[in-house]
């Protein structure tokens, strides 16, 4: 700023040579003493533009080289005053350069200057009077009134610099002040900024565990329905052991998870190497009809054969042949085999297109691993039913299994109040034939006697190996008269065929005891009762012949 006012002070100073020396004295001879006054002003100038360059260098308020400039500035300002004959007006520029130091020096350097130009003032007024000629010079101290009113310029000088100092004192305090509440400010603003990126980095990592909590969240409702439906299927499984009961249940379980448009359960024939359409919830004929006629194409086959599912969400009509005119658009088939054994493929459809994800894959693949465990577990019931109730050698049911099926029968009969015959068979002499022919032509006797008698019998009727030689046989809704004609049918049959093994060649004979509910028993242990006095009457009466209850 000073540098600006300083280049204000030149041109104004120009501007009074030029209209009080040239222009208002034209005629007179001052141009020497003008030209004096020019060339000595030409110095303000140069030390201008050398500040000019310190300040632009970053040098100008350092210490040492501030005081240089002003200790410089002061005797030029000072010998443009007293040798340009300027007047009062001049001191202008000297009480603006003392306002400038104040406020950037200390107090000493301030006053100090106040009593330096002083100092240069004496020197230039009495020691270097330059008598060029009387336009040309200030004049000298003509009368104490100079004298005084110098002084008394310093004095207000000094009082100048006194009071702009306080100025600055007060505003280097309130500055200080306000630069120590703008780094309060600052550090606050810092601790805030700050907070607020640890809040940013906090909601940014509540947002990232919000998303993991929804995800998992997600996942475990997912993994929930997956285990309902599980629990679902594995608690019909484990209390059906009929396997077209159970594909029933588990197809129903199926549509209802999946929300599908159709669900089919086919099953594998080892033998013939072909699919068959066992369960599914399609009841439209023409559809029917499309599935079955075209279930065993390659697709289908490759899947059970490699054990692979198949995620069809655009699905073409010339690999699935079967969905063709029914408007099927998605399907997800996945296999039902076990380690041992290939059952079959449990296919959902769905109309939509992209109507299946993985997820549908994978919960109907778990669904499908427990079908297939499910019905490896009905056939080893019904291997393990039929140990446990049929007679290895005969092929028959044994005498365990007739007992529990004569107490239901019998309830059955009683409670719908039907007739309930019951026959006891007795091969006649078979102890001959064992020590005659031995015990393996006497097996082949009871196997062949057990054939003979589920052909000739319906069957709804119960035949059992009921010990030794012995046979029963139940005939439900059956009356005593029919009974008796039924197995005396049955006697005539045997009595005209020959079992032969080897050289071996025999005929047999058998003996049959009847009885029926309610014409002579009220119980089961009745009911056998009066068979076998029966049969004893039968054995008594010679053999070979069928009695009834007398």
């Amino acid at each position: 700023m000073f540098i600006r006012f300083t280049w204000i002070f030149i041109m104004v100073f120009v501007a009074h040579i030029v209209v009080c020396d040239i222009g208002m004295q034209s005629g007179q001879n001052t141009y020497p003493g003008t030209v004096i006054k020019l060339s000595f002003f030409l110095l303000i100038p140069l030390v201008n533009i050398a500040k000019y360059f310190l300040v632009r260098n970053n040098l100008f308020f350092r210490k040492k080289v501030y005081h240089t400039v002003r200790l410089v500035e002061v005797p030029l300002i000072l010998s443009v005053i007293v040798f340009s004959g300027t007047g009062e007006w001049g001191y202008v520029m000297l009480m603006f350069l003392i306002l400038v130091t104040s406020f950037y020096a200390e107090k000493k350097f301030s006053f100090a200057m106040v009593g330096y130009a002083f100092l240069w003032n004496i020197i230039l007024k009495y020691l270097f009077p330059f008598p060029l000629d009387k336009n040309g010079f200030a004049a000298l101290f003509e009368s104490p009134k100079d004298i005084i009113d110098m002084f008394s310029i310093y004095i207000g000088f000094f009082l100048f610099a006194v009071f702009c100092w306080m100025l600055y004192k007060d505003n280097y305090e309130n500055e200080q002040q306000n630069k120590k509440l703008f780094m309060e400010i600052a550090n606050k603003y810092e601790q805030l900024s700050a907070a607020q990126q640890e809040i940013k980095s906090q909601n940014d990592k509540l947002k990232e565990c919000n998303s993991k909590l929804e995800e998992a969240n997600k996942k475990f409702m997912t993994s929930l329905a997956e285990l309902f439906t599980l629990q679902q299927i594995t608690q019909a499984i484990s209390s059906i052991f009929d396997v077209r009961e159970l594909l029933k249940s588990v197809n129903d379980i199926i549509i209802g998870v999946m929300g599908v448009s159709s669900s089919t359960i086919i099953l594998y024939d080892e033998n013939k190497g072909r699919l068959k359409v066992h369960t599914t919830n399609i009841t439209n004929r023409k559809e029917l009809i499309i599935l079955n006629d075209n279930i065993n194409c390659q697709k289908l086959l490759d899947a059970l054969q490699k054990g692979e599912p198949i995620l069809e969400n655009f699905v073409d009509m010339e690999e699935y042949p079967f969905v063709e005119g029914r408007g099927i658009h998605s399907l997800l088939c996945v296999p039902l085999i076990t380690k041992a054994k290939k059952f079959g493929l449990v296919l959902i459809e769905h109309k939509y297109f992209n109507a299946f994800d993985d997820n549908n894959l994978r919960l109907l693949n778990i669904i499908g691993q427990q079908v297939g465990i499910a019905m490896e577990n009905v056939e080893l019931y019904q291997r393990m039913h039929e140990m446990a109730t049929i007679d290895s050698l005969t092929g028959i049911y044994n005498r365990l299994y007739f007992q529990e099926r004569l107490r239901e029968e019998f309830a059955n009969a009683k409670k719908e109040n039907y007739d309930l015959s019951l026959a006891i068979m007795d091969i006649d002499h078979f102890k001959r034939f064992n020590d005659t022919f031995g015990h393996l032509f006497g097996d082949k006797v009871l196997k062949h006697i057990a054939h003979l008698m589920k052909k000739s019998l319906r069957s709804g009727d119960i035949i059992a190996r009921y010990g030794g030689e012995e046979f029963v046989i139940l005939l439900p809704r059956t009356s005593v008269k029919e009974a008796y004609d039924k197995v005396e049918r049955l006697r005539n049959i045997v009595a005209k065929t020959t079992i032969k093994d080897e050289l071996v060649e025999a005929s047999v004979t058998v003996s049959f005891g009847v009885s029926s509910y309610p014409e002579f028993a009220n119980t089961e242990s009745e009911l056998l009762k009066t068979a076998d006095n029966a049969l004893y009457d039968a054995k008594e009466s010679g053999r070979n012949c069928v009695r009834i209850p007398r």
